[in-house]
């Protein structure tokens, strides 16, 4: 009969022996972490003594700098201004999704930018500014603060000459000289006898001409006009 129940009392002892051995366990487990949590303390007890007296000098500083009054004056202040604040972050979320929209539209708006300004530049836009940069140098390396002042007195006059100047007779008979001096210059012939000068001036062209040239040098030698 023992030999029988040997294997079932083996068994029970093998779960006895396991319980044990889990419980043993168990309990080292704890004890450790008993040890670990008392070593924390340990640590962090120094360190919650020294925040608590830097928080309590704090406080002792900012009670004698911020009273109860203040306290509940600033929470009145912050429950009316409420609607203010949520108004305000609405507008704060009106200026993100504006934001998020240009972000989008500036990749085309600089591509656009870009081309525009390659445009410019096989135009030569940008080769001309530089011109006229060299030539704004000139004119103030060359002219004087007087020189300037005396422009600007007189930029009325030159303007009103420059007005005359460009009047159709008057370009009409500027480029008819100087088409009629180059072609003169082009040809290589003798200068003209007196008497072809005089057979000349049967020509009414020739004769108004020359009243034109007359008239100008009487103009020119008017010191009335001169001083005007």
């Amino acid at each position: 009969m023992t030999t029988a129940t040997s294997p079932d009392l083996e068994a029970q002892l093998d779960r006895l022996t396991a319980q044990v051995d889990w419980m043993a366990e168990q309990m080292r487990q704890q004890q450790l972490e008993r040890q670990k949590w008392a070593e924390l303390v340990e640590i962090s007890t120094p360190i919650t003594r020294d925040v608590m007296d830097r928080a309590t000098a704090e406080m002792e500083v900012i009670g004698q700098e911020v009273t109860s009054d203040d306290i509940a004056r600033f929470v009145r202040t912050a429950l009316v201004s409420l609607p203010k604040l949520e108004a305000m972050l609405q507008q704060l979320d009106s200026l993100t999704e504006l934001a998020e929209t240009v972000s989008g539209l500036s990749e085309p708006m600089l591509a656009r930018l870009t081309d525009i300004l390659q445009a410019a530049e096989e135009k030569g836009y940008f080769a001309y500014s530089k011109q006229i940069a060299v030539l704004a140098d000139n004119v103030v390396t060359e002219f004087t603060e007087e020189d300037v002042a005396a422009l600007g007195d007189n930029i009325v006059t030159i303007l009103h000459a420059v007005k005359e100047m460009t009047q159709p007779e008057v370009m009409g008979l500027v480029q008819r000289t100087a088409i009629t001096m180059q072609q003169e210059g082009d040809e290589d012939t003798a200068p003209p006898s007196l008497f072809a000068l005089a057979k000349s001036m049967r020509d009414p062209q020739t004769r108004r001409g020359l009243a034109r040239v007359v008239a100008m040098l009487h103009s020119v030698g008017d010191d009335d006009a001169a001083g005007r």
